[in-house]
């Protein structure tokens, strides 16, 4: 099930495609991934937003491809609609959506279930560190302005957890990098302007009131310290998750007693 809540309101937002450099970003990241894997996936699927980079790397690198884009931020698709397709694909791409299924378990599982043998799953994830500076700001104008803080963030994975949903799934040859990028603002607000076209900015609708008041953003831009230029720093964090549907061309870990030589023999 998806965050109904959430969808209604990144869906009811206007996208600044201005603003969408640090998702792009990312994307530059799933990019640089797959251009190392020598595989000519035909059949593609694209979930969440999805940006003109990664579509032009697709159509260039994948001869003869086809390719299905379901962009959640539209109201003519929804990740429960998707879950009850039973079309299969090579390759199957996310960049930060999947976050907003309520069960990452059975999408996980559907997923799997949705490549071909041998396909390949790869997908950006955001940390629970993500913006932790933004967030420590956050927090101390809240205690100032009101006594207590807010949640402002989506609650999000940690290794553990994501690693676990690979496995428990048998994804194939699973992997988790965490990536870091720091970047620098001169404004606030164009900070926090990114932050909402990426879809990951803070949503508490009986509060929103107070989180987009002028008096807050003051005191908040008081609260969030600058560097030596006079600029704002954040650092954001998320995981590049990828694995495989078997296959029985790909390596096979050994078991017990199958090694040819003797750990041993290597220490000599």
């Amino acid at each position: 099930m998806i965050n109904k809540k959430y969808l209604k309101n990144l869906r009811s937002k206007e996208t600044n495609k201005e603003n969408d450099f640090i998702f792009d970003l990312y994307n530059e990241r799933i990019i640089d991934s797959l251009d190392i894997i020598n595989v000519n996936f035909k059949k593609i699927l694209i979930l969440g937003n999805h940006g003109k980079k990664i579509t032009k790397f697709i159509h260039e690198k994948y001869k003869d491809n086809s390719l299905t884009i379901y962009d959640l931020s539209l109201n003519c698709f929804d990740l429960d609609d998707w879950e009850k397709e039973k079309e299969k694909y090579d390759l199957i791409i996310s960049n930060f959506y999947l976050f907003l299924s309520e069960n990452l378990d059975n999408l996980f599982q559907k997923i799997i279930n949705s490549l071909n043998s041998n396909g390949f799953f790869i997908a950006t994830m955001p940390t629970k560190e993500n913006f932790n500076s933004l967030k420590e700001a956050m927090i101390k104008t809240d205690i100032d302005l009101y006594g207590g803080a807010y949640n402002r963030f989506n609650q999000f994975l940690n290794l553990e957890d994501i690693i676990k949903l690979l496995k428990k799934n048998n994804f194939k040859i699973p992997l988790v990098n965490l990536e870091n990028i720091k970047l620098e603002y001169k404004k606030l607000d164009n900070l926090l302007s990114d932050i909402r076209s990426m879809k990951l900015s803070y949503f508490n609708e009986d509060k929103k009131q107070k989180f987009e008041s002028r008096h807050y953003l003051v005191k908040l831009e008081k609260n969030f310290k600058k560097n030596n230029q006079n600029n704002y720093i954040i650092s954001t964090n998320f995981y590049i998750v990828s694995g495989w549907k078997d296959h029985h061309s790909q390596q096979k870990p050994l078991r017990p007693g199958q090694a040819k030589n003797s750990l041993k023999e290597f220490l000599k």
